[in-house]
C-alpha cells in the first residue's frame, strides 16, 4: 500500500494535506468531479472537463480554467505526491463568492478481479437527488448509503425515486440488459455520468441496441443481467439486487466490459 497523500493543490499552489478544510466543512456541498489518471494521463479529460462545466453552470458559476490547464494541475499535483494512478477529485466551493479551485489525490480503492468475475452485491433505498445533473456532494445522502453498505455487506446502493423506479447508484449509474438490448435510466432523471456516456456511445458504435426508459424495481425480475458504471468500478456486473439474482455471466454484459476496456486503453494511448 503506498503512502497516503500529504500534498493538495489549491488555487495552482501547492499546500500541505492538513491546510486543507474544504473536506471537512459540512456547510458547504461543493460542485465536484473525479478523474482517473493512469500511468499519469487522464481518462476521459474532456468529458470530465465538459461535466463539471454543466455542474457549475448549474450553480451559476462558470469554470474558471482551460482543459489543458486543468490538466496542467492535475500533473503538479501528481508530481508532488510522486503518484502516477489514482483518482483526482477537483473542488469548486458552489456556494461560495470568487472561484478557489482545489486539487486532491483520493487514494483510491478499486474493485477486485473478484468482484468483475463474480459480480457485486447490492441494495435499493428510496432517495431523490433535487438535482441530479450537478455533481454536488450530498453529504446527508452519501451517509445514509454508506450506512447500509457496511450494515448490508453491499457494494452500492441503488436508488429508488418517490413512483419506486430506478434511477441510479449511490455513487455511480446502472444499466440493465435482457436479451440483446440493454436498458438505463432516463438522462433526465440521472447524473450524466462520463463512464455511462461512453458506455452508451460504445454500444451504439458497435451495433448494441440501448433504450433508455423508466425501469420499476417491481420489474428487475424481468432482466437477465445487470451493471454499474463509474470512474473507479468502470463495467461491474451486479450479483445482487435486494433479493433479485443477476446473471453474471451474461454474454453481452462481457462483452461490453470488453468494449468498455478497450475504449480506456485507447484513451490513456496504449
Amino acid at each position: 500500500m503506498r503512502k497516503q497523500a500529504s500534498r493538495v493543490v489549491k488555487n495552482g499552489q501547492l499546500i500541505d494535506e492538513k491546510d486543507f478544510y474544504i473536506e471537512k466543512d459540512a456547510s458547504d456541498d461543493y460542485v465536484y468531479d473525479v478523474i482517473r489518471v493512469i500511468d499519469g494521463r487522464p481518462l476521459f479529460a474532456e468529458d470530465h472537463y465538459n461535466r463539471l462545466a454543466r455542474s457549475l453552470h448549474g450553480v451559476g458559476k462558470n469554470i474558471p480554467f482551460s482543459l489543458d490547464e486543468m490538466c496542467g494541475l492535475i500533473q503538479k499535483l501528481l508530481d508532488a505526491n510522486g503518484v502516477a494512478n489514482d483518482n483526482v477529485k477537483i473542488i469548486i466551493p458552489g456556494d461560495r463568492t470568487g472561484s478557489d479551485v482545489y486539487l486532491m489525490l483520493m487514494n483510491a480503492a478499486y474493485p477486485a478481479p473478484a468482484d468483475y468475475e463474480k459480480g457485486v452485491d447490492t441494495e435499493l433505498y428510496r432517495a431523490v437527488r433535487t438535482d441530479p445533473h450537478v455533481k454536488k456532494r450530498n453529504l446527508a445522502l452519501r451517509e445514509a448509503t454508506n450506512e447500509i453498505i457496511a450494515r448490508d455487506r453491499v457494494f452500492e446502493v441503488i436508488l429508488t425515486d418517490q413512483n419506486g423506479d430506478i434511477t441510479e447508484g449511490s455513487r455511480s449509474n446502472i444499466f440493465f440488459i435482457r436479451g440483446d438490448v440493454v436498458y438505463t435510466c432516463s438522462e433526465s432523471g440521472v447524473l450524466q455520468g462520463v463512464t455511462r456516456k461512453k458506455i452508451i456511445d460504445i454500444c451504439r458504435a458497435s451495433g448494441i441496441e440501448v433504450k433508455e426508459c423508466i425501469i420499476s424495481a417491481k420489474s428487475l425480475g424481468d432482466y437477465d443481467a445487470a451493471f454499474i458504471s463509474g470512474t473507479s468500478p468502470k463495467v461491474l456486473p451486479i450479483r445482487r439486487i435486494g433479493d433479485v439474482q443477476m446473471d453474471v455471466n451474461n454474454e453481452l454484459l462481457r462483452r461490453i466490459m470488453r468494449l468498455y476496456d478497450e475504449e480506456m486503453e485507447r484513451s490513456c494511448g496504449k
